[in-house]
């Protein structure tokens, strides 16, 4: 297998997120897997900004430590990563930013080559500004990317900004091209290459998914790390049948969108902890009207603003139990980027099918990270689900919205306008016309009648994937984006598998058991301080783990980590 780790360090403002996603796009397009993680401050410029990149010929699905190339802006950039840094890592420094010390490099092993990085900018563009194309020069040359591809992406980065800055920009890409070559040999070579991949964000995927799921309305309010599926369906407004709303709070978000999905078509909103729970009022209204909904959930560390810009699992039971009162939901914890087009996709056909809301749960780390994965069809097929035809409303106006003789607890539903369909629904519990009640009778039928909506969900949701050798010694659990590491993990070593839970809510009791049981020793890896994911299987299945890794600094895990962790 090979294998390459790339990082660049600097200051928010610096253009370091835009270089590491065009290295992962050029990786992409030599036919490589490609892995690219941010970290960056909540700031508007200033603080310590890193973008990473790990190519392959394998796939990869995560971040990793020890690096073959560091690009380092200034010294805080430098000093913040000497810990990454072996004896085989080229490290180029930029001397404009002063020299290192002696003292500065002591703990370094790689080799420091000192170039002028915002000298070059300059000269090819009369501002330092263009110090990441240099870069992005300089990481070409290094590992051997074909020139012209890397080019083309300066070009595309730059589109509609004018021929002069496209051509000042090539012209600083060639300056730091050069600068290398004069210094070192290019690690590879590699060829341009064409795939059936493409190479998004998990914010973007579950974009693309709610596409194919045939969304028709978004209503949100920006919060990190969720806002960027909003701009990306913003921008889809042009090619599809798509209103997208950019509200004024996260209370008209969730009222909106249930209000467009009562109105008949598929509708979806987002946010993450705090703008969540000005949302969990209205998740109640949809329990109780049962309307379809699917929501984005970008988990970050909390309480209050926590840290807005790094990752966290810590809301997971916060989820699951929202809103008053007792209602069903489907709680999806996608881990993969590819793993959230499909099960953003599916969210929509369970919401509508089962009316009732259905929650996407993700976080900083996949939501923001790209990824290839194979790209997926471009035609799909959306069918709607328990809605009533035409020729079943009766011309008697005898149509029961919430009819207690329901199979699996769906009483199939009309839109307004419909002939023959009017119903009344609002925030009381009803009988079946709709009309609110106190009767006790009535009201124990419409809630057993609700509940029975587990009786299919539980077989048409995602089932626990066991990843790796069956008969591995140690077997990790995980739900949400801590499989990309885990999968990293699996493919170092034998001695371990995992199993993946896609879904968490209804459940899958009986299938973890059936996993669960042929583990020789059970491990859970989850981001938060108390064990939330092992809290809810220990309660579904009375399993109980005896070993855990726990992560709650806002940072994702590290397979190499985990790997010592194991070996110890």
């Amino acid at each position: 297998m090979m294998k390459w780790n790339w990082k660049i360090a600097g200051q928010a403002g610096e253009g370091v997120m835009v270089v590491s996603r065009m290295v992962a796009q050029l990786a992409k397009r030599h036919g490589l897997y490609a892995f690219n993680y941010l970290e960056y401050p909540s700031l508007i410029k200033g603080g310590h900004q890193t973008g990473q990149v790990l190519f392959s010929d394998k796939p990869v699905f995560s971040q990793q430590r020890e690096l073959d190339v560091l690009i380092a802006f200034g010294k805080a950039a430098f000093k913040e990563h000497v810990k990454e840094i072996t004896k085989k890592t080229i490290v180029i420094y930029n001397q404009n930013a002063g020299d290192l010390t002696a003292e500065d490099t002591n703990d370094c092993q790689g080799k420091i080559i000192n170039l002028p990085l915002n000298e070059f900018a300059r000269r090819a563009t009369k501002t330092k500004l263009a110090t990441n194309t240099v870069a992005f020069g300089i990481t070409t040359a290094i590992f051997g990317f074909d020139k012209k591809v890397s080019l083309s992406l300066v070009s595309e980065a730059f589109v509609g900004k004018g021929e002069e800055v496209i051509k000042t920009n090539h012209a600083a890409f060639m300056l730091g091209y050069e600068a290398i070559l004069a210094e070192l040999s290019p690690l590879h070579e590699f060829k341009v290459a064409t795939d059936n991949q493409v190479i998004t964000t998990g914010n973007e995927a579950v974009g693309l998914g709610a596409l194919a799921g045939g969304v028709q309305f978004y209503s949100a309010y920006p919060m990190t790390p969720a806002s960027a599926a909003m701009h990306f369906l913003a921008d889809q407004q042009k090619n599809y049948p798509l209103i997208v709303k950019h509200v004024e709070d996260e209370i008209a978000a969730i009222n909106q969108a249930i209000g467009a999905s009562y109105a008949g078509v598929r509708s979806m909103t987002g946010s993450s902890g705090g703008g969540f729970a000005l949302m969990v009022e209205g998740l109640s209204l949809a329990g109780i009207t049962e309307t379809p909904l699917v929501i984005l959930y970008g988990q970050r560390p909390g309480p209050a603003t926590g840290l807005p810009t790094w990752t966290s699992q810590a809301d997971l039971q916060f989820i699951l139990r929202a809103g008053h009162g007792e209602f069903q939901r489907v709680v999806l914890t996608p881990g993969t980027i590819a793993e959230h087009y499909e099960l953003t996709k599916l969210a929509f056909d369970l919401a509508e099918k089962y009316h009732i809301p259905v929650f996407i749960v993700s976080d900083k780390y996949a939501l923001e990270s790209h990824q290839t994965w194979q790209q997926p069809p471009t035609e799909v097929e959306v069918k709607k689900l328990s809605y009533m035809a035409d020729k079943d409303l009766s011309a008697d106006d005898s149509y029961l919205r919430y009819s207690l003789e329901a199979e699996d607890g769906i009483s199939p539903r009309s839109v307004p306008g419909q002939p023959h369909g009017l119903y009344i629904s609002n925030s009381y519990e009803h009988d079946p016309s709709g009309y609110a009640t106190e009767d006790a009778d009535m009201t124990r039928q419409q809630t057993e009648k609700r509940a029975e909506k587990y009786n299919g969900l539980i077989k048409e949701i995602p089932q626990p994937e066991l990843i790796g050798p069956k008969d591995a010694p140690t077997t990790f659990v995980c739900w949400g984006s801590t499989v990309n590491v885990l999968k990293d993990l699996v493919a170092m070593t034998d001695k371990v598998n995992v199993i993946h839970l896609p879904c968490v809510w209804p459940f899958p009791s009986n299938a973890f058991i059936e996993l669960a049981a042929k583990a020789q020793r059970l491990v859970m890896v989850e981001g938060n301080h108390t064990g939330q994911g092992e809290q809810l299987i220990r309660q579904e299945t009375g399993i109980t783990f005896k070993e855990n890794l726990r992560r709650f600094d806002g940072r994702p895990f590290y397979a190499e980590d985990i790997l010592n962790w194991l070996e110890q």
